[in-house]
This record gives C-alpha cells, structure tokens and sequence, in this order.
C-alpha cells in the first residue's frame, strides 16, 4: 500500500519542482577553473517576436513603477542556446540552469540571474501574458534586475521555445 501511494506522491514532486519556472540565485560564487571558458558573445541578431517580447517585458515593468530592462546581446546568446539544448530534447526544462548563471557570473559580472522559458506559444503577446498570469514567471518579470536577454527559436514541427534571462549587475 505504501509503494502505490508514494510513487504518486513522488511523480507530483518531481513535476511541481520541474515546473517552477522562477529561479533567482543571489549568492555570490566564486570563480574556478571551468569557468574561465566563458566567452561573451555580443553578436545576435533578434527576430521581430523578440522585439516585440523585449517591448512587453519593459512595458509591463514600468507599468508596475519598476525600471525597464537593457537587453544584453550576450544573454540573448545564453538564451539561445537554452532554447537550442530544450529543442535537442523535446522538452520544456530548466536543466542545466546553474551552467547559465555561471556563464553570466563570469563573462558580465552578475550578481542574480533568473530565467522564465515556455513553449508552444505562436505570439509575444500570448507567451508575455502566460508569464504573467503565472506568479512564479511574474515574480521574474517584477524582480530586481538592470538587464534582459530574449531568445526564441521554433523546432523543425514549427513548436516554439522561449527563454528570457533576467540579471542584475
């Protein structure tokens, strides 16, 4: 009895803690070896839904009395190749999330990072309003941060993947 009722139990964990897409670290780190491989990249080139999600994040931060956010090239670049790794394993995930921080630690001097990532939204405006109706992607939206990166890319059935990273410098 005890087996079937903590396999249900351990599913609706393991579901709940891969669904939060709200993820800030404040803790300073220090750097080590590996992370001296961290490069910036400033070259991007943004499509018109990344625009046009930059816009709406900004707008609903200052609609809120918060600062709009900078975009960042490089942290579009760090979203890019989330979307990229999400796309490789058909799946919506923040795996790999602590290599990312890392990543803006290191190469922009960052002191808090968060992440919001959806799929399967067709416009800035529907994905903007899904985080925002969420309050986990909302306090992400709302946090204490100076700069932004937007990264969307569309997998090969034409699904969409999405990462905006958020940091603070």
């Amino acid at each position: 009895m005890r087996v079937t009722i903590f396999r249900p139990i351990s599913i609706i964990v393991l579901l709940i803690t891969l669904a939060s897409c709200s993820t800030e670290s404040t803790d300073e780190t220090t750097q080590d070896d590996a992370s001296a491989s961290y490069t910036v990249n400033n070259n991007y080139t943004y499509s018109q839904i990344e625009l046009d999600i930059a816009d709406l994040v900004n707008q609903y931060r200052v609609s809120k009395g918060l600062n709009s956010l900078e975009k960042i090239n490089h942290i579009s670049n760090v979203s890019e190749g989330h979307d990229d790794y999400m796309i490789s394993i058909n799946t919506l995930t923040h795996a790999l999330f602590a290599q990312r921080e890392e990543n803006l630690r290191t190469t922009l001097g960052a002191v808090a990072v968060g992440e919001n990532i959806a799929c399967n939204f067709s416009t800035a405006q529907s994905v903007v309003t899904a985080w925002i109706n969420s309050p986990a992607h909302k306090a992400n939206m709302e946090g204490n941060y100076t700069h932004f990166g937007i990264a969307v890319r569309t997998n090969p059935e034409g699904k969409m993947y999405f990462t905006n990273m958020f940091v603070r410098k």
